[in-house]
């Protein structure tokens, strides 16, 4: 941990910051409150210590202060324009196959004008029948037609997407992406519902990806029907726009009122509705690979960084057939608190986000203990208990979810209750205030008097009273101070670890509701620069068999001509050091992409031979496989 770092948060607060003009999401605001962090303010210029905002300026692609972080990795969201996201996993279909088939086919518009309209023209053809083709109509029947979809590279939450089957019915106006439309999708009482995964990619020297247990599922608020196209509440399921449907607030069939669920409510509904356990297991780590798979498809093009992480939104359908299908990659994904669904899974969702990346709690006494006041009553009500069926089905929410949270474990670590709890301890999930609290405000109702509660602080931890951010007063904050100009110049290169001594070489398997999808355990151990050591060694031994330094040194590993060929061919270049560095992304890339075949593999064989086994055993079952002993990611029941 870096010297820094250490005299910053010493005695100082924490100071967050967010988009340029200082405003954000409501729950992002309260969360930072809740850790005891400070807001920013304009008279600070640069004091700031965590910058969430839309996207990453050019003028901070540079190395951060060891005590500064931002939510965005330089270059880090190519995957996150749909034009792009295609263009990289159709680049990966080429290159490693039918691996990367969990994208709809699509075209680029209007460069790519020509194969679409060959492609509906061939699709035509095949829709007559032979009787067809000897009378005297000339329509065609629209039905057996495949329908096609188009979606604005420039647009979002729902906007300008529309459907069609004719091409004569496309309108290109601007730079779009048309694809296949999947015709037979998964649906929950009628209504077709999209899956929004949460995903943090905290380095990509090495690649570290995260996968958080809990996430949303978006629901239409009107049936399907491929008989209705014109219709954008059958077929879109962005919440951004259903919120606004005619049926929004309606007691529809079986989902309730609203368009959100929790994936725990979309487990609960596959087991009641007969699904394998085997088949229902393997769909998650199906949905896992595939998260992994598309962050490899531009983890070639992403430069070191430091203190650096990317928050994404998934969206993945699922079908008919439970396989499921990438949508689009979102940047910084809404972070309202529209619903209950919502605050259910995003509160705890960016607690649980900043202890992963190893961020400060600063107790302050206030409101910690009633971040987890809220009951899972309300989840159960977002199952929409229209039927006697749906409210016989509802539970609580089992203690063990709420025992997961880090900081939650760490608020209790650090408080000493001087008085008998009448109605549980802290962070037990029931409503406590303290004698700091201020008088409740009269909307909340309270069914039963609360007892004060005395707390008593260890003084490491006690909150010391905010003092005016002033040149002086700021020195310990700042890197530049702590150095002179002859030690910057001649500083090292930033090491992978970041500044609060997170080293993602040796990430946690997960921490809170995060779980680690990639590295695997079976994957090559990369070094600090994002180069395996599998590679580095053999390239060391044709470097020293080339050279012959000794007749008695024999390499390790067999090579072919081809590979005396390649390195001599590369030595001789100029840029032999950038090619071999190239190259060494290359091999880890094609190490990581089979290594994800090999864990697919093994899902589906595990399914076949226990179709009927649960969650326990079917994890055992794979780790057994694989030798792979850490956690596998799956939403919680």
């Amino acid at each position: 941990m870096d010297e820094e770092y250490l005299t910053n948060f010493e005695d100082g607060p924490f100071v967050f910051r967010l988009n340029d003009n200082g405003t954000g999401p409501s729950l992002l605001i309260q969360v930072c409150l809740e850790r005891g962090w400070r807001g920013y303010q304009p008279e600070m210029s640069e004091k700031w210590n965590l910058w969430w905002r839309g996207g990453l300026p050019a003028m901070h692609r540079r190395s951060l202060h060891a005590w500064q972080f931002i939510n965005h990795i330089p270059k880090g969201s190519s995957i996150c324009k749909k034009d792009n996201l295609a263009r990289h996993l159709k680049c990966m279909k080429k290159v490693y196959g039918s691996i990367y088939d969990f994208s709809p086919h699509g075209y680029h518009l209007p460069l790519e004008y020509a194969k679409l309209a060959a492609e509906c023209s061939k699709n035509r053809s095949k829709s007559f029948s032979k009787e067809d083709e000897f009378s005297d109509s000339n329509e065609v029947n629209e039905l057996n037609q495949k329908i096609w979809i188009c979606k604005p590279v420039g647009q979002s939450q729902g906007r300008g997407i529309y459907l069609f089957r004719r091409l004569s019915d496309l309108t290109c106006d601007s730079n779009s992406v048309v694809q296949r439309y999947i015709e037979r999708p998964l649906l929950i009482g009628g209504y077709k519902f999209d899956l929004r995964l949460y995903v943090c990619i905290t380095t990509y020297h090495p690649l570290t990806v995260y996968l958080y247990k809990e996430g949303l599922a978006r629901f239409s608020t009107d049936k399907f029907s491929l008989t209705d196209l014109q219709n954008p509440f059958r077929h879109l399921t962005n919440s951004s726009l259903n919120k606004f449907g005619p049926k929004y607030a309606e007691c529809k069939d079986r989902i309730g009122s609203g368009c959100k669920w929790t994936l725990r409510q979309v487990r609960r509904y596959m087991n009641q509705s007969g699904v394998g356990s085997g088949r229902g297991w393997r769909l998650w780590q199906r949905v896992a690979a595939l998260v992994v798979l598309t962050a490899l498809a531009q983890a070639a093009g992403i430069p070191p960084s430091r203190n650096c992480f990317e928050f994404f939104g998934f969206d993945v359908l699922v079908d008919a057939d439970l396989r499921p299908w990438l949508l689009e990659v979102n940047l910084s994904p809404a972070l309202a608190n529209d619903c209950d669904a919502d605050e259910i899974v995003k509160k705890p969702l960016l607690h649980d986000l900043f202890d992963l990346l190893g961020l400060p709690m600063c107790n302050t006494g206030l409101s910690l203990f009633t971040v987890w006041s809220k009951d899972r009553s309300k989840e159960n009500a977002v199952l929409g208990s229209c039927s006697d069926e749906d409210s016989e089905n509802s539970e609580q929410v089992p203690d063990k979810f709420k025992e997961n949270s880090q900081w939650n474990k760490r608020t209790e670590a650090h408080i000493v209750p001087r008085t008998k709890f009448k109605h549980g301890r802290p962070g037990s999930g029931r409503s406590h205030r303290s004698s700091l609290h201020t008088k409740p405000s009269p909307s909340r109702k309270q069914t039963r008097p609360i007892p004060a509660i005395t707390l008593s602080f260890p003084p490491k931890y006690v909150q010391q009273p905010m003092e005016p951010l002033t040149d002086e007063t700021w020195g310990r904050y700042s890197v530049i101070k702590k150095c002179d100009q002859k030690q910057r110049k001649c500083a090292a290169p930033l090491p992978t670890p970041w500044g609060n001594g997170r080293d993602w070489s040796a990430a946690p398997n997960s921490i809170g509701g995060w779980t680690k999808v990639f590295p695997l355990e079976s994957l090559p151990f990369m070094r600090n620069d994002g180069i395996s050591n599998a590679f580095t060694n053999k390239f060391q031994c044709l470097d020293k068999t080339a050279r012959k330094k000794s007749e008695r040194e024999k390499p390790h590993t067999q090579f072919s001509l081809f590979d005396f060929i390649v390195f001599a061919f590369l030595s001789s270049d100029p840029n032999f050091k950038e090619n071999k560095k190239r190259m060494q992304t290359d091999y880890d890339i094609r190490t990581a992409v089979g290594n994800i075949a090999r864990y697919n593999k093994a899902t589906r064989l595990i399914e076949r031979q226990y179709p009927d086994a649960d969650d326990d055993q079917l994890n055992e079952a794979l780790r057994k496989e694989l030798q792979y002993h850490i956690q596998i990611w799956l939403p919680d029941k």
